[in-house]
């Protein structure tokens, strides 16, 4: 103790309590702080041996104030069979003074207690509120024992954001935590960062978590929202970062958003074997409609089995600009695409469109390649009842998109329009985007359709025609040939 200085107020003896010492305004500091401050400290002497200082009875700190750090305290030993709190409040500093956590009105004790550390003992702690690095909890419950190196706590819990958590779990020799059942309720939390769980993970030791259950608990990220949400969740493992060996978890929730994109009614069901996840289950309520599908998802890349889309009435965005996927879904694959009787709009001024009752099939889609959405790969057939391209009704369009050998897309489309009937084929590359062919043929429509539809401008007046294009997709620019009545007409896009 030579590194610290002690200051005692008075010191108080009653012969009704012959063993017992009592002590007012007890110091403990040292030249960089004031580690102790204690009111009134209660000391119960050791009847077997009364004149040594290393061993007591019990020892009660009545409404202290105490500094402490995982350093401090490890070169002086005492002990005592009793170390009990009366609203007494600690400040802890951890991992070399990284975290600290503040706990006050502490009330309860530990059964025995040595600075060295005892082999066996109990505790029993409530704390009125603790903050984890400015996080609150409120009423902090704290109880259980310590054996042949292992702390386990029998009952852990206490409110955060008018919500609470219980749980039990064990401390290990190694100081890596086997949680055996975590429980959280109404937990509203909200974070202005999206990745605010890799800020705080170096508080995180080596764990396990058996059984993790989130009950009607939301979170909000600035590109997340979850409202209403329930995680059944089994077998997590943390070791500087997550893993899912065996595990298993049940997700529902009544609102999710994502990136500006509102899901309703959303439930999954998920299973994972050696870091291979399969998606049993997963439904969501989208734009007035539903979809489902069931895949696996491994190393970044997700397998869906079978997408179904039903009764979605979906409006494209003013801008559609697709921002990178998250690293996880670096590559998406559908083996079966259905869609169900939907409604798609775009309002733009600069080329609305809608189709109506639109359908949809297809197979061996890739929709995502490099974390960029898209179609890069597969086959999709696509109709509608009626709909209308830059305000020109059309009925029963029908397209269907595919690709060649050289990964380029190829699209097939017939529409009746105006009391006539368009057929088309283009090939597109996607990658570049660049028409490299449009072959259009029209047959009792007006050639205005083509200016309408801003492929052509001030093309020659027919009525059966055909056009032979190629160009730029976004936005249109192209040229080639106009064909009727046997005369080509060479097309040049006038900027």
């Amino acid at each position: 103790m030579s590194t610290y200085t002690i200051s005692i107020g008075r010191v108080h003896h009653s012969f009704s309590n012959f063993y017992e010492l009592v002590f007012d305004d007890v110091v403990v500091s040292n030249n960089r702080q004031e580690i102790v401050n204690v009111p009134k400290l209660v000391v119960g002497l050791d009847k077997s041996n009364l004149w040594q200082l290393a061993h007591f009875n019990y020892v009660i700190v009545i409404n202290g104030n105490m500094n402490i750090n995982d350093t401090q305290f490890g070169h002086y030993d005492f002990s005592t069979n009793t170390l009990k709190f009366v609203n007494a409040t600690t400040n802890i500093l951890v991992n070399n003074g990284k975290d600290k956590l503040s706990l006050t009105q502490i009330n309860g004790g530990i059964k025995p207690f040595a600075t060295s550390g005892a082999d066996k003992y109990q505790f029993d702690f409530t704390s009125q509120e603790v903050l984890v690095n400015q996080i609150p909890i409120k009423s902090l419950l704290i109880q259980g024992f310590h054996r042949d190196g292992v702390t386990t706590m029998t009952n852990f819990g206490g409110n955060i954001n008018e919500g609470f958590f219980v749980s039990k779990l064990k401390i290990l020799a190694d100081n890596s935590l086997n949680i055996e059942q975590l429980k959280l309720c109404n937990i509203n939390w909200q974070s202005t960062e999206d990745d605010f769980l890799n800020k705080y993970s170096h508080v995180l030791p080596k764990l396990t978590i058996k059984q993790l259950s989130i009950l009607e608990s939301s979170i909000q990220l600035p590109n997340f929202l979850m409202e209403k949400g329930n995680i059944e969740a089994t077998n997590l493992r943390y070791d500087e970062q997550w893993h899912f060996e065996q595990s298993s978890l049940a997700f529902t929730a009544d609102h999710v958003v994502w990136h500006d994109e509102l899901f309703s009614s959303v439930l999954a069901q998920l299973s994972s074997h050696d870091q291979e996840v399969t998606i049993q289950k997963v439904l969501a309520k989208w734009n007035k409609g539903s979809i489902n599908f069931v895949g696996k998802w491994k190393d970044n890349a997700l397998h869906i089995d079978q997408l179904t889309l039903s009764d979605i009435n979906y409006e494209l965005p003013e801008k559609l600009e697709l921002s990178a996927l998250p690293r996880m879904f670096r590559y998406i694959k559908v083996d079966k695409l259905d869609i169900f009787q939907s409604l798609i709009i775009r309002k733009q001024s600069d080329f609305p469109f809608s189709l109506y009752n639109f359908q949809a099939s297809g197979s061996d889609i890739t929709l995502a390649k490099e974390q960029k959405f898209g179609i890069f790969s597969g086959a999709v057939f696509f109709k509608s009842e009626k709909g209308s391209f830059n305000r020109i009704d059309i009925r029963y369009p029908d397209l269907v998109l595919k690709f060649d050998s050289e990964n380029h897309a190829l699209l097939t489309f017939s529409s009746l329009v105006n009391g006539g009937m368009i057929e088309a084929e283009a090939k597109v590359d996607l990658s570049q985007n660049e028409s490299l062919s449009l072959q259009f043929n029209a047959y009792g429509i007006t050639s205005l359709l083509l200016e309408n539809w801003k492929l052509v401008k001030q093309p020659p007046k027919a009525m059966s025609y055909s056009v032979n294009l190629h160009g730029k997709l976004q936005p249109f620019n192209f040229s080639g040939k106009f064909t009727t009545n046997g005369n080509d007409y060479i097309i040049n896009f006038e900027h």
